[in-house]
């Protein structure tokens, strides 16, 4: 059995998948994994320094007891580090964050988008490199997006982060398509639009990475993110730490060194193509935010401010679907979400959603879905 000390975050999404990596590999060749909850800014902790174990990874900033251990001849992969050799390859696994920029350049282009933007951290060199990805492929479309980083980390002021991100939200052009460096920024800037008035997605398309669903699950608009794959990354590096542990040089590893994203999750913040149309925009905002089971399509219009033939030709010519399909489509799906995620009753159901009767409700989704509400809430729950 080999015992591996594993000094690596637990508060965030990365953190955790990096443990969950490297404890899928040593599952497979008989680790024992020492580690414990820590913060991001956290010291390795005391114990490192007397243990007697076969190999470290660590992602601390103070790795006095790691370094220690490695002038004594311990295999120690520190993750903070950005080694490259003479060839300019990698010496550490990490994750392609040039990929992950490419990956939302193609995403929002794929929905129709014409202008685009990017906010992240100007001292982070993750944030940048998903920043050079971002713009690459989209300088390969000629496009050029906006961009804006936050403050150096000294002078980082709760002020200064949200009063800049706000103000540079509050210029874009509508619509406009927002990739965040991760979730949390991106988590942010749907909290600055809505306070702003700015709706999402339908003014503003806004993508994080991580797939961290602190973020992505509490946000008001639920976020897409792209997932950079990072249980794999930390599969990888406990299989170079292996390699290390049976006394192979680090140039020498001939493995996986930078780890493609492994997919983009849409949820509500990107799911709209790019509409141009602002009664459109307006429409579809109004579709989202009201109690769709009080709508018609005489409001929607006279609250778009035209009349009821135009806003049926615009909405037609901008989505395929008339007004009339897409409220139908927004009521069943609101219906949805609540026999998925709830225990209410149709009667609840109903009121929540302005029904003024259950039995309306459930005719409109059998023949919407060819099942009743009770037959999908079972489907859903297996």
């Amino acid at each position: 059995m080999r015992h591996v000390a594993v000094i690596i975050e637990t508060s965030t999404q990365y953190g955790r998948n990096l443990i969950r990596g490297i404890a899928r590999f040593g599952r497979l060749h008989d680790w024992q994994l020492h580690f414990e909850y820590r913060g991001k800014t956290a010291a390795e902790p005391d114990w490192l320094a007397d243990f007697k174990g076969d190999g470290v990874i660590t992602t601390s900033p103070d790795q006095r007891h790691s370094r220690a251990l490695r002038e004594q001849g311990m295999p120690v992969i520190d993750l903070q580090s950005t080694l490259v050799d003479p060839a300019g390859e990698h010496l550490i696994v990490d994750s392609d964050h040039r990929a992950v920029g490419r990956m939302a350049a193609e995403h929002f282009i794929e929905k129709g988008h014409r202008h685009f933007a990017f906010l992240g951290y100007n001292d982070q060199s993750v944030s940048r490199e998903r920043e050079i990805g971002f713009t690459e492929a989209l300088a390969a479309r000629r496009h050029r997006p906006l961009l804006h980083h936050t403050p150096e980390r000294k002078a980082r002021t709760f002020e200064a982060l949200h009063r800049g991100d706000e103000a540079f939200i509050a210029s874009l052009p509508k619509p406009c398509a927002l990739f965040c460096c991760w979730d949390e920024v991106a988590f942010r800037a749907v909290q600055s639009a809505l306070e702003q008035g700015i709706a999402v997605p339908e003014d503003l398309a806004v993508l994080g990475v991580d797939n961290d669903p602190v973020f992505s699950g509490t946000s008001r608009i639920p976020l897409s993110s792209i997932d950079p794959d990072i249980i794999r990354m930390g599969f990888l590096t406990a299989s170079w730490l292996a390699e290390l542990m049976e006394g192979k040089p680090l140039p020498k590893i001939k493995l996986e060194r930078l780890v493609p994203p492994k997919g983009l999750i849409v949820r509500q913040s990107t799911a709209l193509d790019a509409i141009e149309d602002p009664v459109v925009r307006r429409f579809l905002e109004l579709l989202r935010q009201q109690r769709p089971g009080l709508l018609s399509i005489e409001e929607l219009a006279r609250d778009c401010h035209v009349s009821r033939r135009l806003l049926e030709q615009r909405v037609k010519a901008a989505t395929g679907k008339t007004p009339r399909q897409l409220l139908s489509q927004t009521l069943v799906e609101a219906i949805q979400r609540f026999l998925s995620q709830t225990d209410y009753t149709l009667a609840h159901i109903a009121e929540l959603l302005g029904f003024e009767h259950a039995e309306r409700l459930s005719h409109l989704f059998r023949r919407q879905t060819g099942m009743t509400p009770g037959e999908y809430r079972r489907s859903a729950a297996t």
